[in-house]
């Protein structure tokens, strides 16, 4: 993890010797030194960083779903990735993990590179950047635990593992700093805000039960008075609905840098569009979670339980444990299996729920979690409010949780809520999945890191 400037960059310097006749004289020249001296030059890497962070890629929109069991995968070639991880049989070899290893170690890079050079004046690019390492450090925790902490471009290239306690403060310091800098409002949409670092960090301290402060920092999210909730659930992910005032933090998409995702969800007799491209894999939902919904609970809408193929045949998905989520829509301006669909990271019904089940932790049942939730529930539908009383702390838990999956499924949280809850390898036992054991709470480093560097101790396990 040395740094090094980013091959576009390197293009704009110029390297000379002066050992030719032909050569000519150099009046200016741009080297790293000079080079990084410019805002210009570090805002082109804070680009890159800002574009190393929107994970367009398989094993962040589906690892989460496959691994808790919210989803599972049948055919497509894609089968041989996806099936390792339903079955709990993964390996340190496994492409998704050297994947998002070395995507979000290239935005930790970038922002080193940056917060190296930061000038006077340059408050907000400085901020702009902790928020991107943090939030980088913050998935890559989540998936691997403890991890080395390079903090300069300077740093050495073999690091050791930090402690786990010494990684969840170093995120917290970057997330903090970059709260206090940045601005409420951004001029361009998809640019780190207050909100978003704040956002990452309540979800931080909640998936590290440290309730106190994850309440406390959700409430400071609550109380920009920015975010709020959209009347309709579809609308939230809807391509013409994009940067709506729900949405904290995003992954980005557009037709000419597309995600797959619906590409790979749909079966090919799903009707479509002629430049929509459906792959062979199919990505499902369990009959048990579908049937878990509240008739009346409008985010049921957007699960396909059947539908009538391109030949004219109906075909009966609920039943056979093969619903489809129809969350992210046909995007007609698709290239191909390129879809315009941005991702939601962070919004506002995760930080409503989140200060709800701190304070459920802290206090028990309360007014103010059982209110919070209604908020939630009250825009999925004519569907009965929780009561403000007759739950145990266990008990507002458990309805916390079903919540949480009602209202996030396909949104890469299903994995990190049942380890949360304590739920993720009994589920997984449950289920069937006899290989998993309780190490499977963390993924293993990936193997090409491990080889790398002789420093790395592998994760218990594996």
């Amino acid at each position: 993890m040395k740094s090094y400037i980013l091959s576009f960059v390197a293009s704009f310097l110029l390297f000379s010797s002066c050992n030719s006749l032909l050569d000519e004289t150099v009046f200016s020249e741009l080297t790293t030194d000079t080079y990084l001296n410019t805002t210009e030059a570090k805002q082109t890497i804070l680009l890159s960083a800002y574009g190393n962070a929107q994970l367009r890629e398989y094993y962040y929109f589906y690892g989460p779903g496959m691994t808790s069991g919210e989803t599972w995968n049948e055919f497509g070639a894609i089968e041989t990735q996806f099936t390792p991880l339903c079955n709990f049989t993964w390996v340190s070899s496994h492409e998704y993990f050297s994947g998002i290893w070395n995507k979000l170690y290239s935005v930790i890079r970038d922002a080193n590179i940056i917060l190296d050079n930061v000038a006077d004046g340059e408050e907000q690019l400085a901020a702009e950047a902790l928020f991107l390492r943090g939030f980088s450090y913050s998935l890559l925790y989540d998936w691997f635990g403890a991890l080395p902490l390079p903090a300069s471009s300077d740093d050495e290239l073999y690091l050791e593992r930090a402690s786990e306690e010494e990684t969840v403060r170093f995120i917290e310091k970057d997330l903090t700093e970059a709260a206090a800098a940045l601005p409420v409002n951004q001029g361009t949409y998809g640019r780190a805000t207050k909100g978003a670092a704040l956002g990452i960090l309540a979800k931080l301290y909640l998936n590290t039960r440290q309730w106190q402060k994850s309440a406390d920092i959700a409430k400071a999210v609550i109380d920009l008075n920015k975010y709020t909730l959209i009347p309709n659930y579809g609308d939230v992910f809807s391509i013409e609905n994009e940067g709506n005032s729900e949405l904290i933090w995003v992954i980005q998409s557009n037709p000419q840098a597309g995600i797959p995702f619906v590409a790979n969800t749909f079966p090919t007799d799903y009707p479509h569009l002629p430049n929509q491209t459906i792959y062979a894999s199919r990505v499902y939902l369990f009959d048990e979670f579908v049937n878990s919904f509240d008739p009346a609970d409008t985010r049921k809408d957007l699960i396909v339980t059947s539908y009538t193929s391109t030949s004219g045949e109906f075909v009966q998905l609920l039943g056979n444990d093969r619903s489809l989520s129809g969350k992210y829509e046909f995007d007609k301006d698709a290239l191909g299996a390129s879809y315009g669909n941005d991702i939601p990271v962070l919004r506002y019904a995760d930080i409503l729920l989140a200060r709800a089940e701190a304070l459920n932790e802290l206090n028990g049942p309360n007014e103010e979690s059982i209110r919070l939730i209604n908020e939630v529930r009250q825009r999925a539908g004519d569907i009965s409010p929780l009561p403000e009383s007759g739950f145990t702390k266990e008990t507002l838990r458990d309805h916390i949780f079903k919540e949480r999956g009602w209202e996030f499924y396909f949104e890469q949280k299903s994995r990190t809520d049942r380890i949360r809850q304590g739920t993720f390898v009994s589920g997984a036992l449950a289920r069937g999945k006899t290989a998993a054991k309780p190490f499977h709470v963390l993924f293993p480093l990936p193997l090409t890191e491990l080889n790398a560097n002789p420093n790395l101790v592998q994760n218990e396990g594996y």
